[in-house]
């Protein structure tokens, strides 16, 4: 009988997870799709002036991780997750009624800050509700939340920019955030124990209804001076988030210019842009699947040997973009597609199952000191590769070599940790 209640509970909590951290997709990757019109609307702005503000973002959601990671600890999935998603909401739709540019720097620093109390509490809630033998995969299953939430969100946003206008692909997610806080903080759970279940152990999916009784119980709750000990004294830790640093420099620079990328250079309309750059998380949620399989399956749950191959992958396809005439836009969405399985899967690892693997104990604090250091490299992606478009007066070549380079030192990182595996 608690064998059956814990697998439903294990479906319960993996839908409302996947479900709202998909959602809060809806008023993340919008500002990408909209920012085509948004430069129409203020012709004197340049590249680098618009790619401030998801840079903005990138800076508070750095800082967010770490604060938000150590809280999570404390505090669960429940009531942050929760909080976030209702200030998320509310900052895209002020958003949507603003010309003013200083005000949509404001307001998007507040959605990144509220955007980082996710990631690193899904995967402190799913380490809750899952064993060690698993991990990888469930992680690289959830993680599908976020590529599915992204082309959710670029086909939503292309349609109401080209539609309604470049406004209401802001307050219409906006709206739809609502009502997925509401059903989360009421039906979610933190751990198995927060629903009268035992702990899940680490050797098996679930605790025998026959040795509940003798079954261990939950370790005290570490201080917060420990966590903050065992996240900044982690050798590989901060390999990981170093690695990460690079990475994700690569991945937001394909998620916040890919519209542009199709706009500008293979003169697709904004709706159409939108719907050929959704290959790059759509073919991506298969690369973070396979690779979560991969490190569990193939290399005994060693996350950094996939790590290296996909990333030493994404390099070359970095540079072969460079080799892509203009107006193939039918070639451009298949090597986007391509580097969407490549980003996809070290990203869902590195940010996910590596992190829970360094310590479970303190899953959040790790994961959000990780994403921490990720999300300060995606501050490039925005006004850096911004700069770049503007000193080579539009050009793209610049743009992918500097990508290249950086997926190829996170590819060497990872090599350097190779044969780290899961502490239990």
């Amino acid at each position: 009988m608690d064998d059956a209640r814990l697998r439903h509970w294990q479906f319960r909590i993996f839908g409302l997870l996947w479900t709202s951290y998909a959602s809060y997709y809806l008023c993340r990757m919008n500002f990408a799709v909209a920012q085509p019109e948004i430069l129409k609307e203020f012709p004197d702005w340049t590249s680098a002036t618009i790619g401030w503000i998801p840079s903005i973002y990138a800076a508070f959601y750095a800082a967010g991780q770490f604060i938000n990671g150590q809280l999570g600890e404390r505090l669960g999935a429940r009531f942050m997750m929760t909080a976030a998603m209702l200030v998320a909401a509310a900052s895209n739709l002020a958003f949507s009624f603003t010309s003013s540019y200083a005000l949509m720097l404001a307001l998007w620093a507040v959605n990144g800050y509220a955007q980082s109390a996710g990631w690193s509490l899904l995967v402190k809630t799913i380490t809750n509700w899952t064993p060690l033998s698993r991990r990888g995969t469930w992680i690289g299953l959830i993680s599908t939340c976020y590529q599915v939430g992204n082309v959710v969100s670029w086909l939503l946003a292309g349609h109401l920019c080209q539609s309604i206008g470049w406004r209401a692909a802001f307050w219409v997610p906006s709206l739809i955030l609502l009502p997925v806080a509401a059903v989360f903080v009421f039906f979610v759970r933190n751990r198995p124990e927060d629903a009268g279940l035992p702990p899940v152990q680490d050797d098996s999916p679930a605790a025998p209804s026959a040795t509940r009784a003798a079954a261990p119980s939950p370790p005290s709750a570490l201080s917060a001076a420990q966590v903050l000990h065992l996240t900044l004294s982690n050798r590989v830790l901060w390999i990981l988030g170093i690695g990460y640093f690079c990475m994700n420099s690569v991945r937001y620079a394909f998620m916040n210019w890919a519209v542009q990328y199709m706009a500008d250079f293979h003169q697709r309309s904004i709706k159409g842009s939108a719907f050929m750059a959704v290959a790059l998380p759509l073919i991506g949620s298969l690369g973070a699947v396979s690779a979560g399989w991969a490190s569990d399956a193939l290399f005994g749950k060693r996350r950094a040997p996939v790590c290296a191959i996909m990333l030493f992958g994404l390099a070359l396809v970095c540079v072969l973009f460079v080799f892509v005439p203009q107006g193939s836009w039918a070639l451009a969405t298949v090597m986007l597609g391509i580097a969407g399985f490549m980003i996809y899967g070290p990203d869902m690892l590195m940010s996910g199952a590596a992190t829970a693997d360094v310590h479970p104990a303190a899953a959040a604090a790790a994961t959000g000191f990780t994403m921490c250091l990720g999300a300060m490299g995606s501050i490039f992606s925005g006004a850096g590769v911004g700069w770049l478009r503007d000193l080579m007066q539009g050009q793209w070549d610049v743009v992918f070599f500097v990508l290249a380079g950086l997926a190829s030192v996170s590819a060497f990182l990872m090599v350097s940790i190779w044969n780290v595996r899961p502490r239990s």
